[in-house]
């Protein structure tokens, strides 16, 4: 697994690749950036004012009804392997604390536990909400600010008092709500920060990954290609947010440490440079003082370019620097003028044409492929019920497929998150795990070759109704349901050999195609597994 900090890889140059096959609509453009992929019926255009009133419901997502996300998560199991219940998604920290200090008389491991549910629930998100922008940020946000469970079971509390509550607020809110959660404080150490001999985990971590970025990249900027800090800033941060911990609290909810008990505030004033010839001074006094710090951070310049580079990383290219820095500019104006509204600053960068020109510089991670597989599939439930025996299907056999292929949800060990760089994702090995990715899902959706129910998540009528729904109806021409499936699938004209290939692969232009067809089945594997989809 590569990772990078600040999208900086040495001795890797870009080097695009156009994909295969002409471009896409604009819908399918924003369905595959803006969301986690197109769905049946979801509307085509191709016009830009279509696509800003696209992006501006999407930004307004309150106006949503995601009642029947929302209703379905609900009436997902909570049950333990135990037949407990856990937490709910909005439980306190005390509420996680009693769960886990209980699961060891119970024999259970309270973070697996929860760390299964909570993956279940983000699949079922990011594959049935009509919220998709929300949903695409986040995961943004959640590889930003990125915690662990095998670090901290309050990965848990973070999704929903931070992560998501901020996903589309202002960033300083989402900042420091970051800062105080106990997924973070045990993640980068600074629970046991001590005034006396302060830790400088979260310090640096918290200027580089979370706000300035290691070094400025303003351009026209007299300090471009300067460090935004130095190590004497790092040292004074960390002594600044000395005493910002969980511990010894009870609830192990945040406190601010104000008396002489470890581990302790530095109360002192201290200098900053933090890349500016005049540089900040934080006066003596308690938390204030980290306060303080991060209004500072989230209103220094270099902070919205770190910021808005970073979404046009995710949103436009994997080289903002190269291909888009206009809309790298117009975010990072956009931030500093609204300071820091999450929403104004998508709608700069969305809004701007180095987003409508930019298809070909994006393919999708592992967690992106894998939901716009089903998306594709217009599967309605997560996981779906094996009607055979009425119980769900094993989500582990479908996260160890995600995680071979190198992305499992809430345990990237490095604080930097999920790379966003194909380099990153596609390889010999990746590859050839996303192909039996990709035929899994089908088999598992549609059914084996041979329709054997007892391995499949529906029953044999049930599958060959959806293959049928798919196709356009049972006994459509071969040549019909090809067009079909590559204009569902793909979104976009393709090699016309290819095209001929898989005419040929389901009996040739004068054949009857059902959902009994035999190479159907492999013809859907093939579109989902094929380097066409792989884009985004």
């Amino acid at each position: 697994m590569t990772f990078v900090r600040e999208g900086v890889h040495t001795g890797v140059a870009f080097s695009p690749e156009a994909p295969p096959g002409a471009a896409p609509t604009l819908a399918r453009l924003a369905y595959n950036r803006l969301g986690f992929g197109a769905r049946l019926g979801d509307p085509d255009f191709n016009d830009a004012d279509a696509l800003n009133a696209y992006i501006d419901a999407q930004l307004n997502f309150e106006g949503i009804d995601d009642s029947a996300c929302e209703a379905f998560i609900a009436g997902m199991s909570r049950k333990d392997s135990k037949d407990g219940d856990m937490p709910t998604l909005n439980a306190t920290t005390a509420q996680i604390k009693a769960y886990d200090d209980a699961a060891e008389g119970r024999d259970i491991f309270a973070i697996g536990e929860m760390s299964d549910y909570l993956i279940k629930v983000t699949y079922a998100r990011a594959l049935l909400s009509k919220r998709q922008l929300y949903e695409v940020m986040v995961d943004f946000w959640s590889n930003h600010f990125n915690t662990t469970f095998s670090e901290s079971i309050y990965r848990y509390w973070e999704d929903n008092h931070v992560i998501r509550k901020y996903a589309l607020a202002n960033f300083r809110d989402i900042l420091g709500a970051s800062a105080k959660s106990p997924a973070m404080l045990s993640f980068l150490s600074n629970k046991y920060s001590d005034g006396r001999n302060p830790n400088e985990n979260y310090g640096r971590e918290l200027m580089e990954l979370h706000t300035l970025g290691s070094i400025n990249r303003i351009p026209d900027d007299p300090n471009n290609g300067k460090p935004n800090y130095t190590e004497v800033d790092v040292h004074r941060v960390a002594g600044i947010l000395s005493g910002w911990t969980n511990v010894n609290t009870g609830d192990d909810a945040f406190r601010f440490n104000d008396t002489p008990d470890w581990p302790a505030h530095d109360f002192t004033g201290k200098e900053l440079s933090l890349g500016t010839a005049g540089g900040y001074f934080i006066p003596y006094g308690g938390i204030e003082q980290g306060e303080m710090l991060l209004d500072i951070l989230a209103e220094h310049p270099s902070t919205a370019w770190f910021i808005s580079r970073k979404l046009c990383r995710r949103l436009i290219s994997d080289d903002p620097d190269g291909f888009c820095p206009n809309a790298v500019q117009a975010g990072a104006e956009a931030f500093i003028n609204s300071h820091g509204d999450i929403r104004t600053v998508l709608k700069a960068i969305l809004k701007h044409e180095d987003f409508r020109r930019s298809w070909g510089q994006k393919v999708k991670r592992p967690f992106e492929y894998y939901i716009s597989a089903m998306r594709a599939m217009n599967l309605t439930s997560y996981p779906p019920p094996r009607t055979n025996t009425g119980t769900d299907f094993n989500d582990w056999e479908l996260y160890d497929k995600l995680g071979a292929i190198g992305q499992k949800l809430f345990e990237m060990p490095p604080p930097t998150g999920y790379p966003d760089f194909r380099f990153a994702w596609i390889n010999t090995s990746q590859v050839f795990s996303r192909w039996t990715m990709g035929n899994f899902l089908v088999r598992r959706y549609f059914g084996e070759y041979k329709q054997d129910a007892s391995t499949n998540w529906r029953a044999v009528a049930q599958q060959n109704a959806a293959l049928d729904a798919l196709i356009g109806g049972a006994n459509s021409n071969a040549v019909t349901v090809v067009d079909r499936l590559i204009s569902y699938f793909i979104g976009h004209a393709i090699d016309p050999a290819d095209r001929t290939a898989l005419i040929n692969f389901i009996g040739g232009p004068s054949a009857t195609v059902s959902s009994t067809t035999f190479n159907l089945r492999p013809l859907v594997g093939v579109l989902v597994a094929s380097p066409y989809f792989q884009w985004r």
